[in-house]
């Protein structure tokens, strides 16, 4: 199991969606008031001076969407007897992301209008796990392929 680079790219799926949910995605600051805005997986947080205004709602979605994004790649690592299944939770997989993404790209946007600001490292991190699940799931169809042909042989 764990010496197929797969088992490694789905590993590193779990650690990136775990560390995306405790990075922020998109920060903006106005200059005339110093007030800074965030938005996190689980919350949206504006920082006035000394003041800190969390408010949770939708925003938790993304949240729980990249968690279950996590899970899905940590079962995913553990099914390696059944290369097709584990294929078909990939593709579930990078299907949970697509949604995350599209989701944060909504927030992002209709923040984007009152208040222009950038990316931070949580968006990027997303992308990137998004990225080593379609590796994983190259390699895996790849073992698939090589199995099938050494029984044809036989």
């Amino acid at each position: 199991m764990i010496q197929r680079i797969q088992t490694i790219f789905l590993f590193v799926v779990v650690v990136l969606l775990v560390f995306f949910n405790f990075l922020p995605y998109w920060q903006a600051t106005t200059e005339s008031t110093g007030t800074t805005y965030q938005l996190l997986t689980y919350a949206y947080v504006v920082y006035e001076g000394n003041e800190t205004i969390t408010e949770l709602g939708l925003y938790a979605l993304v949240a729980g969407l990249s968690a279950i994004g996590a899970l899905i790649a940590l079962l995913e690592m553990f099914m390696y007897k059944n290369r097709l299944r584990q294929m078909t939770m990939s593709v579930i997989n990078s299907f949970v992301m697509t949604i995350t993404i599209a989701l944060m790209a909504y927030f992002i946007y209709g923040f984007q209008k009152t208040t222009p600001g950038q990316f931070e490292p949580g968006a990027f991190l997303l992308a990137l796990a998004m990225f080593f699940n379609v590796l994983a799931r190259r390699f895996i169809q790849k073992d698939e392929k090589l199995v099938r042909s050494v029984d044809r042989i036989r």
